[in-house]
């Protein structure tokens, strides 16, 4: 169930399904929005929900059994929905009460308290990224690099498939190297040239994502960008860079985390659009990778990306 207020405009959520019982699934998850469908804008491709009323939306998928299973998201548009107070346990229970300016402030407090060290440093890096980013939820014998998933070839060539990273780091002849998701020359005043005993905000591991070679060179310190065409499904346009269907929210969820934490050294509207990233952030939801990812950078370097554990929090900070 979904409550909103008159006037608010907003996606719908994208599903997932798996058998586990019987055979695989036939068909892709389909969405019966004919309830909401006059509330379809096509130039902000999103709903205007400009009427106080109630609605249903049904998500439905069957398998190879021909079984269907349904999902029923209720919509709830009042004068006054009714307010959910978060409740913050451990890392994050100092936040409950906390609204506007003095939640940011804290959430900047709980992301610094990292000890000793405000980062691991960007050697370290190379070996964390062994374990972190390994390809949850396909095969854990690879890596799962961003925006490419696996090795590419040249550019020149539309990146054909090369193989898969292995998660072992092998130093200058490495199959895959340390990509800056916020392009480090993007800080502050730029220029950021980590050595590997270097700490601080360009060795910070949330981050930091295993790449291809090849790609990581292609997207250079270019912003990000929604996808207008782009053949391989991630790669520059126009000089500017899209991550990919399945990395969009993955890099939004790392901008957001990296604003916060870093507070003066990064300006969102250096990187990308805010709007794009928050409708990134709705429609490539959290998944298995970045939840083991999370956890692991946490045993490292002490601090977690909160947009992780609890997505709402991109609502309560950016959406107004």
């Amino acid at each position: 169930m979904v409550h909103l207020s008159i006037g608010d405009i907003s996606l719908l959520p994208s599903a997932t399904a798996t058998d586990n019982v019987d055979g695989n699934l036939t068909s892709a998850i389909q969405i019966d929005t004919s309830s909401i469908d006059h509330l379809y804008n096509i130039d902000t491709n999103s709903y205007n929900f400009i009427e106080e009323n109630e609605y249903d939306v049904i998500y439905s998928v069957k398998d190879s059994s021909d079984n269907l299973t349904e999902f029923i998201l209720r919509i709830i548009v009042t004068d006054n929905p009714p307010v959910e107070e978060p409740d913050y346990t451990g890392y994050y229970e100092t936040l409950n009460g906390l609204t506007g300016q003095a939640f940011n402030d804290e959430l900047y407090r709980i992301l610094n308290n990292t000890g000793t060290n405000d980062t691991t440093t960007y050697g370290e890096a190379r070996y964390i990224l062994e374990q972190s980013d390994v390809w949850i939820g396909n095969n854990t014998d690879y890596m799962y690099l961003i925006y490419s998933d696996t090795l590419r070839g040249s550019v020149n060539d539309g990146y054909p498939f090369d193989g898969y990273g292995i998660p072992a780091w092998e130093g200058t002849t490495a199959t895959w190297n340390r990509e800056h998701v916020w392009a480090k020359s993007l800080f502050g005043t730029g220029n950021y040239d980590p050595s590997n005993s270097s700490r601080g905000i360009a060795a910070d591991m949330h981050n930091l994502r295993a790449a291809d070679s090849t790609v990581n060179s292609t997207r250079s310190n270019n912003k990000f960008i929604n996808q207008v065409y782009v053949s391989t499904g991630f790669g520059n346009y126009n000089g500017m860079w899209y991550p990919g269907d399945h990395h969009r929210g993955d890099v939004a969820r790392i901008i957001f985390y990296m604003d916060i934490r870093w507070g003066s050294l990064t300006d969102i509207s250096q990187i990308g659009d805010l709007a794009t990233l928050i409708e990134w952030h709705l429609a490539d939801p959290v998944d298995d990778f970045e939840i083991h990812r999370n956890n692991i950078i946490f045993n490292h370097q002490n601090n977690r990306n909160p947009f992780i554990d609890h997505p709402e929090m991109v609502q309560t900070i950016y959406a107004n």
